[in-house]
C-alpha cells in the first residue's frame, strides 16, 4: 500500500507537469519558444574569426551622429545622412580591426605632442585649416584654435566637436604615417630602371597585315556546352564575386486619383473658395489654417508667381483674388494681401548669441544691446562678430553672410534685412538665438507682393487605393512563377523595371526610396531564384517583385557567367580560323603586301612604337603586338598574333635603339613614385585579403 501511494503521488506530479507543459506549448508563440533555446547573436560582423559586437559599431555610429547633429544644428538626421554615418561607422570598424594591428606590429602611434602640433602647431591638419582660416587674409589664427580647444569644455556642443576632430585627425595622421612608411619601402634596382628606360625609348617602325574578327559573322560560330565548361574551368579566377548580390525585376502599380476623386476635391476647394471670399479680413490666417499645400507667405517678384497663375495678376492691388486653378496635382486659389517696394537682395552681417544652461534669453538680449551700442558708437562690426558670434559659419568672415535673396533667411531675420535700410543695425530673435543684424548693402528696390494661398492636393481615396491593391494582388497571386510573371507583363502591357547588383544593405530602388522591406525579402533565406513576391505597399504605389539573379560570394556558377563567356569564345574561335588561314599564307611564302591584297586590304605602316606604348595609332590597345615588335628581328615576318580586335602579322622595318646612358637616377625615382602612388590601395588590399562576415543586415 505504501509503494502504491508513492506511485500515485509521483504520478500526480507527473500529470501536473505534463499538463503544465502542454498548456505552455499551447499558449506560447512558436517563435518565442524557439528563442528560448536559440543563441542570441549580437555580433554585427566577424573579421578574421574575431566577433565584432553591435555595441562597438554603435559607439562609432554615435560618435559621427553627435558630431553631425551639433555641427549642423539639427535635432535629427534624414535617411540619407543616417545611412552615410552608418557607412562611416562600418569603415571605422574595418580600420580598427585591419589597420590598427598593423600599426601596433610596427610600433606606430601618435603622441600628445604630435596631436597638439596637428591642432595648433607648425603642422596644422587640413580639417583645422578649413575651419579656422580667415578668407579675407588667408591667415590661420593659431591663438584662436588653441583657445577653442582649451575652452571647449565650457560648452557641451563645442566639446563634442573638439573631441571628434581630435579622434578623426589622430586616426588620419597615423594612417598617413603608415602609408608613408610603406611608400618609402619601395626600391627600384638600377637594372630594372635601365629596362624601364629601354622599354620607353627603344623605337620600332613596322608593317602589318590585319584581319578583324568582324570579318566572320557571329552566327557562323557554333558553341557547345563543352566549350563553355572548358573556358569556365580554366578561368574561374575571372568570375569571383567579391560580395553577394541580387538582381530583381518588378512591376509598379502607381495609385492615381480617379475622376471621382478629382471631382470630390474640386467640390471641397469650391466650398473653401466661397468661405474665403466671404471674409472681410484674416485671409492670411485662413490660408494658414485651411490650406493643405504649404506655401510660405513671403514677398515675391512676378517671376515667382505660382504655376498656372496669369502673370498679369501680379499688377493687381491688395484684395485681388484669383479663380480656382488646377496645377499639377492640386487645386488652389490665391489673394494679394500685401504690396511693398523691397530690394531684390541684401548683403548683411550678424552676430549670433545662443542661450544655453548658463545664459538665459534675457541675458542674450542684454549682451546684444551692449554689442549693438558698441557698433553704433564706431566699433568695427566685423571684429565684434569675430570675437562674440556663435555662428561658426560666418564668424571667420566677421559675421558677413554675403548676398542673399528675399525669403532665403528665417522670417524674423529676413524682415529685418529687407525692411531696413543700408547701415541699419537691429536686434531680432529667431529659432537659432538672438541676432545683432547689420545691413551692409541692398540692391535696387522693386514691387513685391505677398499672397495668401489655399490649396488642396488632388489625392486618391481609400477606394481608389484598394482598387490598385486588388490589381497588384491579383497579378502576384496569378503569376507566382518566373515564366508567368514575364508572360503577364507582356499580356497586360505592363512596364517591367529592373534593379541589378543589389547588396544586402541597399535601401532604395531606382525612383523608390525606403525599399528596405523589398531588400529584406530578396535576401530572406527562403527566397529563391525566380520567386515572385506578394504585394509591397508604399504610400502611393504597390510593387510586385521577381528575383531574376542570385549571386553568392565566391566563384559564380557557370550559368551566371555564360553571357560573359560567350563573346570571348566566339572571338577565340574566330581567331583560330583566321590564324589557320594566315599560317597557310605564310607557309606559301607570301609577303605582307600579298597577304593584304588577298583579303582586300592595303599594306600599312606604324612608326615610333615602343614596348611601353599604350595603344597603336588607328588600331587601339594591342599589347601583344607591342610585345612582339619589341623582340622580333628586323625584316622577319612574325607568326599570326592574336590581338584584341583581330589577328596581326607584322614585320619590323626599322629599329632605333635608345641612346646609351649610365645614370638612371631619374628613371629609378619615376618608377618608385609610381609604385608609391598606389599606397592608397593598401587598405583595399587588406580588406580583400581579410575574412569578413558582414552581419549588418540583421540590424538595418
Amino acid at each position: 500500500m505504501a509503494v502504491l501511494q508513492k506511485i500515485r503521488n509521483k504520478g500526480g506530479v507527473l500529470v501536473i507537469i505534463f499538463v503544465g507543459v502542454a498548456l505552455f506549448l499551447f499558449i506560447v508563440d512558436p517563435s518565442t519558444f524557439q528563442q528560448l533555446f536559440a543563441k542570441n547573436e549580437t555580433n554585427i560582423a566577424k573579421i578574421n574569426g574575431e566577433k565584432i559586437e553591435h555595441s562597438e559599431f554603435q559607439e562609432f555610429y554615435n560618435q559621427h551622429r553627435e558630431f553631425l547633429l551639433v555641427a549642423q544644428r539639427k535635432s535629427s538626421l534624414d535617411t540619407e545622412e543616417d545611412n552615410s554615418i552608418r557607412e562611416q561607422a562600418w569603415n571605422d570598424i574595418l580600420q580598427k580591426h585591419l589597420l590598427e594591428p598593423a600599426y601596433d606590429e610596427v610600433g606606430l602611434s601618435v603622441s600628445d605632442e604630435e596631436l597638439d602640433n596637428l591642432l595648433f602647431g607648425s603642422n596644422i591638419h587640413n580639417i583645422i585649416t578649413q575651419n579656422f582660416t580667415d578668407p579675407q587674409t588667408g591667415q590661420i589664427d593659431t591663438a584662436s584654435i588653441r583657445s577653442f580647444f582649451e575652452r571647449s569644455g565650457e560648452d557641451p556642443g563645442y566639446q563634442i566637436i573638439a573631441d571628434y576632430w581630435k579622434v578623426v585627425i589622430k586616426r588620419d595622421h597615423i594612417r598617413t604615417k603608415y602609408n608613408t612608411m610603406v611608400a618609402k619601402g619601395f626600391y627600384t634596382p638600377t637594372a630594372f630602371a635601365k629596362i624601364d628606360y629601354q622599354d620607353k625609348n627603344n623605337m620600332v617602325d613596322f608593317e602589318y597585315a590585319f584581319r578583324g574578327y568582324k570579318e566572320i559573322p557571329d552566327e557562323s560560330i557554333k558553341i557547345t556546352d563543352a566549350d563553355y565548361k572548358a573556358y569556365y574551368d580554366e578561368h574561374q579566377y575571372m568570375f569571383i564575386e567579391e560580395n553577394k548580390s541580387r538582381d530583381i525585376e518588378y512591376v509598379v502599380f502607381d495609385v492615381i486619383p480617379s475622376a471621382e476623386d478629382t471631382a470630390t476635391i474640386k467640390e471641397d476647394i469650391e466650398d473653401l473658395y466661397a468661405e474665403f471670399n466671404a471674409l472681410e479680413k484674416g485671409h492670411a490666417d485662413y490660408a494658414s489654417r485651411y490650406s493643405e499645400v504649404v506655401m510660405q507667405q513671403r514677398f515675391i517678384p512676378q517671376t515667382e508667381l505660382p504655376n498656372g497663375l496669369n502673370p498679369e495678376f501680379f499688377n493687381n492691388e491688395i484684395g485681388a483674388t484669383s479663380d480656382i486653378i488646377q496645377s499639377n496635382n492640386m487645386y488652389y486659389f490665391t489673394r494679394i494681401v500685401e504690396v511693398a517696394q523691397r530690394p531684390d537682395s541684401v548683403n548683411a552681417s550678424h552676430i549670433l548669441i545662443i542661450p544655453n544652461d548658463t545664459l538665459t534669453l534675457e541675458q542674450c538680449y542684454e549682451k546684444a544691446d551692449s554689442l549693438k551700442t558698441l557698433a553704433e558708437d564706431g566699433e568695427d562690426f566685423a571684429i565684434l562678430a569675430f570675437m562674440n558670434s556663435e555662428d561658426s559659419g560666418s564668424q571667420q568672415q566677421g559675421g558677413n553672410l554675403g548676398w542673399f535673396t528675399d525669403g532665403m533667411m528665417v522670417p524674423e531675420f529676413n524682415e529685418a534685412c529687407f525692411t531696413g535700410k543700408t547701415d541699419d543695425i537691429s536686434i531680432v530673435e529667431s529659432q537659432f538665438g538672438v541676432h545683432i543684424v547689420k545691413i551692409e548693402d541692398q540692391s535696387d528696390y522693386s514691387r513685391k507682393i505677398k499672397l495668401a494661398t489655399v490649396g488642396k492636393e488632388i489625392r486618391f481615396s481609400d477606394r481608389t487605393s484598394n482598387y490598385y491593391f486588388s490589381k497588384a494582388s491579383n497579378f502576384s497571386a496569378n503569376n507566382s512563377t518566373s515564366k508567368e510573371f514575364d508572360a503577364a507583363i507582356i499580356e497586360d502591357n505592363l512596364t517591367k523595371r529592373v534593379a541589378d547588383k543589389l547588396s544586402e544593405l541597399d535601401n532604395k530602388l531606382p525612383g523608390i526610396e525606403n525599399a528596405r522591406d523589398i531588400i529584406r525579402w530578396v535576401y530572406n533565406e527562403e527566397t529563391k531564384l525566380g520567386d515572385v513576391s506578394t504585394v509591397f505597399h508604399f504610400i502611393d504605389k504597390y510593387i510586385v517583385v521577381k528575383v531574376s539573379a542570385v549571386r553568392e560570394k565566391g566563384v559564380a556558377p557557370l550559368e551566371n557567367v555564360k553571357d560573359i563567356i560567350e563573346p570571348i569564345i566566339v572571338k577565340d574561335k574566330k581567331a583560330e580560323i583566321i590564324i589557320a588561314e594566315l599560317n597557310k599564307d605564310i607557309s606559301s611564302k607570301m609577303d605582307l603586301g600579298a597577304i593584304n591584297s588577298k583579303y582586300g586590304k592595303t599594306l600599312d605602316t606604324i612608326t615610333n612604337v615602343s614596348f611601353s606604348s599604350f595603344s597603336l595609332p588607328g588600331l587601339g590597345i594591342e599589347p601583344k603586338v607591342n610585345a612582339v615588335v619589341s623582340i622580333i628581328e628586323p625584316n622577319q615576318i612574325s607568326k599570326p598574333i592574336k590581338g584584341n580586335n583581330g589577328v596581326f602579322v607584322i614585320k619590323v622595318i626599322n629599329k632605333t635603339v635608345a641612346p646609351e646612358k649610365t645614370d638612371f637616377t631619374q628613371e629609378k625615382l619615376s618608377v618608385m613614385r609610381n609604385q608609391a602612388s598606389q599606397v592608397y590601395r593598401l587598405f583595399e588590399a587588406m580588406e580583400k585579403k581579410a575574412e569578413i562576415e558582414d552581419n549588418r543586415a540583421r540590424y538595418f
